[in-house]
């Protein structure tokens, strides 16, 4: 995606030959099986405030009217980190994106 942020022009062609339907690729991945108790500990020990920035969650969950926070493990799990509260935050999903992206 950087590139095409940096090349306009060449961005503006390749857009003009863009099949609009985007095609589909088969992906296998693994993935990690999280400790319910672990989220359901951080998301109350958080009260509905990040714990990164300290807002308040940005709105409430819809099936549960629960305020939304995400739980972000400190030392990542696919990096050795322990799924446990003392590894977790929950954090707002700007704080989140931040985190992993910033």
């Amino acid at each position: 995606m950087s590139a095409s942020l940096v090349d306009r022009t060449g961005r503006k062609k390749r857009l003009k030959a863009a099949l609009p339907k985007p095609t589909q690729r088969v992906l296998v991945q693994n993935v990690f099986v999280r400790n319910a108790d672990v989220v359901a500990e951080v998301l109350e020990r958080a009260d509905g405030h990040c714990e990164k920035c300290g807002k308040p969650a940005p709105f409430l969950r819809a099936k549960d009217k629960r305020p939304y926070l995400e739980v972000h493990h400190k030392i990542t799990l696919a990096s050795g980190g322990d799924d446990t509260v003392a590894n977790a935050v929950a954090v707002c999903p700007n704080c989140h994106r931040e985190a992993h992206h910033g």
